[in-house]
């Protein structure tokens, strides 16, 4: 196909991702109490990112590891077309019970009061600006970039270095999201935010230094053998990007639904729209600066990460 039709076809995908991403999760929060929403939150992210492996799982055994063709893609986009047919009509019948009073949520944050204004254009804008500037909005701002930048680094940069690998690589961020979803969802539960933050920062670091030191640097075509260093390096470093990823988006998940409860969906979407911006953004200096750089200052950004979250969930 022509790039400017792959270029509008994105554009149409990445509206319906900005949409389902924060329904999905309003959705998640208000069928949740605060004493569940970790586990709750690491059984959606896990499902939502399993979709990794599935989805490359199909690639890598229609291409056998090499490049796409006219045929396979027609298949892939077919498939991926009728799935989302599917999964367009589920949430159509989605219901959402009744809330009951639930003892465990906390009071609205400081700064948020009950909207007893008609629900119009100019409301929503002001109301959205409210939630926005409130500081724990702000301290959470750092993760959102993390997650863009994150994002950036395994979609984007990694796939340029490891050629002809893309289908593997993704399935084994796959099974790192879904791993490490359904664990740190129970460790949050369990012991709290400020453990999981630790875990998932210490493993973006990790992840960043070994795509810095370990994995093959612009190697096209070149194919990998299963057994060697390299392969292993890659799966380890794939991994340990989904493992931390899921981590980072689970902390920042549950604490917006657990402080902004009912208001949630507003932070969801800043939440989408920052970290896609941070994607877009951290894509074109790409293009312009060594991969090192980028490396470098996502690291920076998952420290800031780590030192937003363990503001926001400190106790008064």
């Amino acid at each position: 196909p022509s790039s400017w039709a792959i270029f509008a076809a994105q554009s149409v995908f990445g509206f319906g991702l900005a949409l389902v991403r924060p329904a999905s999760l309003k959705f998640m929060v208000k069928n949740s109490s605060p004493s569940a929403l970790g586990v709750d939150s690491g059984i959606h992210w896990g499902v939502f990112m399993s979709s990794m492996i599935w989805g490359n799982a199909v690639v890598y055994v229609l291409t056998h590891g090499n490049y796409y063709d006219d045929r396979t893609r027609v298949m892939v986009y077919g498939i991926l077309g009728g799935l989302n047919l599917v999964a367009t009509l589920m949430y159509v019948i989605l219901r959402v019970p009744p809330r009951t009073t639930d003892q465990e949520r906390q009071p609205l944050l400081d700064g948020m009061k009950e909207d007893l204004n008609p629900v119009t254009f100019a409301n929503l804008v002001k109301e959205t600006f409210s939630l926005v500037i409130l500081k724990q909005t702000l301290w959470l701002v750092p993760s959102m970039l993390a997650a863009g930048f994150y994002f950036t680094m395994y979609c984007v940069e990694i796939p340029t270095m490891i050629g002809s690998h893309i289908a593997l690589f993704g399935i084994m961020v796959g099974v790192g999201e879904l791993l490490g979803s359904l664990v740190l969802g129970r460790i949050i539960s369990s012991f709290g935010y400020v453990l999981v933050t630790i875990m998932a920062g210490c493993l973006a670091i990790i992840s960043l230094l070994l795509t810095c030191t370990s994995l093959p640097k612009n190697s096209g075509d070149d194919v990998l053998v299963i057994d060697t260093p390299e392969m292993a390096m890659l799966i380890a470093v794939a991994l340990a990007y989904g493992v931390s990823d899921a981590g980072n988006n689970l902390a920042l998940n549950s604490i917006i639904g657990r402080l902004f409860d009912d208001r949630s969906e507003v932070i969801f979407c800043v939440l989408s729209c920052v970290m896609n911006l941070a994607a877009m953004t951290w894509y074109f200096v790409y293009t312009v600066v060594a991969w090192e750089t980028i490396i470098v200052a996502t690291g920076l950004a998952v420290f800031a990460s780590m030192l937003g979250i363990f503001i926001v969930v400190r106790p008064k």
